[in-house]
């Protein structure tokens, strides 16, 4: 009797392993990721620009109030043109770029 009950588990042991699906290998992959590092560099301190409609007064004539809102406008894209050029010159060269490698799922993707 206990013969039959030792038997009787081990082929419900042996069968319950059968059951499951066979597990696929893991195996790393190599991904390239950009890395963003920060660009450190010493530029002047941009001046704020003076805009002609901080000289509108409440009664100022319309078509001052327009006059003064279009040269606030060419003067702030000036601002922004120069401010680009000094971002420019702080720009990192390519060939400062480094891409650390990093393997399996953490890095976000496997094999394409």
């Amino acid at each position: 009797m206990v013969r039959k009950l030792a038997l009787a588990l081990l082929v419900v042991a042996i069968g319950g392993c059968s059951a499951q699906p066979p597990q696929p290998i893991l195996t790393p992959v190599q991904v390239k990721v950009p890395v963003a590092v920060p660009v450190y560099c010493k530029v002047a301190k941009l001046d704020k620009p003076v805009l002609p409609i901080a000289a509108l007064k409440a009664d100022s004539a319309p078509d001052d109030t327009v006059r003064a809102y279009a040269a606030t406008v060419a003067v702030l894209k000036g601002a922004v043109r120069q401010r680009d050029l000094i971002i420019a010159g702080c720009v990192a060269s390519p060939l400062d770029q480094t891409f650390p490698a990093a393997t399996g799922a953490a890095a976000g993707g496997g094999a394409k």
